[in-house]
């Protein structure tokens, strides 16, 4: 799970080239909802982290089809430039920080908010995984978001995801949660905590990190030796959380697992031998 800032898009002066080399009843119509484009924006960034109180503005059928038309338009090289910007932009998903980025999601639907199609701040660049997850459950439950919306929420500099260790008959047991005293307000703690259940990170994440486990206890067993050095153990596991703290930041499930690797006492005193 990740925050990003945005690419640099210049907008609303960008719709322009999405009409540029159209013609006909859908260039005029495009070129009305230019008109009302800068009013929509301003909206939805007024809004901030309250996105998903926006009402859907009032496009004629024809405008809301004309739209969604010229952004599925995916031959047309003024689209195709845009979405490999907002592709290049976000490699990795934001949503879970496993995949590739290979969809792009309305993070407002444009089944619903049709003027919000081409607008940067709404789309997010997600893998298959999260989107259709995303498009099942949709954005706002008891009124409130449901989703990370990476652009708006500001999340990096703040340990939200947490991986707990417990032992039971010398077996670790790994589980991963939101940590809700990670200094965020409390309406963005309840909705990562919709986040997280929605699309089951919990479970997505612990099949990556049983098995990354599983392959570093030779390195690790390594650094703990003959001579039950669990020191030395401790700063080998420091190394690979501040090397995954550097790549992939603190919300992400390996340096989420190693941190709390490094900090139980019975896995670096001995523990790792069993697992």
């Amino acid at each position: 799970m990740k925050s990003s800032v945005l690419p640099n898009i210049t907008e609303p002066e960008n719709f322009k080239e999405f009409i540029k080399y159209r013609k006909g009843e859908l260039r005029e119509s495009l070129l009305k909802i230019q008109k009302k484009i800068p009013y929509y924006y301003r909206h939805y960034d007024a809004h901030n982290t309250n996105v998903h109180q926006i009402q859907p503005n009032k496009l004629s059928t024809g405008e809301r089809e004309k739209i969604i038309y010229a952004y599925e338009s995916y031959t047309s090289k003024a689209i195709i430039s845009y979405r490999d910007i907002l592709f290049e932009h976000i490699l990795i998903c934001p949503y879970c920080g496993l995949n590739e980025t290979e969809h792009l999601d309305h993070y407002l639907p444009k089944s619903e908010f049709s003027e919000y199609s081409l607008f940067t701040t709404n789309l997010i660049p997600c893998c298959s995984k999260c989107n259709s997850k995303y498009k099942k459950t949709g954005y706002v439950e008891d009124g409130t978001r449901v989703y990370l919306h990476p652009y708006i929420d500001k999340i990096n500099d703040h340990e939200i995801l947490k991986a707990n260790i417990r032992w039971t008959n010398n077996a670790i047991i790994l589980n991963y949660g939101i940590n809700q005293r990670c200094g965020i307000s409390q309406d963005l703690v309840d909705v990562m905590k919709k986040h997280f259940k929605h699309l089951k990170l919990g479970n997505r994440y612990l099949k990556y990190a049983t098995k990354y486990i599983t392959d570093m206890k030779p390195i690790f067993t390594d650094a703990y030796g003959v001579s039950a050095d669990s020191e030395s153990l401790e700063a080998s596991i420091a190394s690979k959380y501040n090397d995954a703290l550097a790549e992939y930041g603190q919300n992400h499930w390996k340096t989420a697992i190693l941190k709390s690797l490094r900090n139980n006492e019975n896995f670096c005193n001995g523990g790792l031998l069993n697992i």
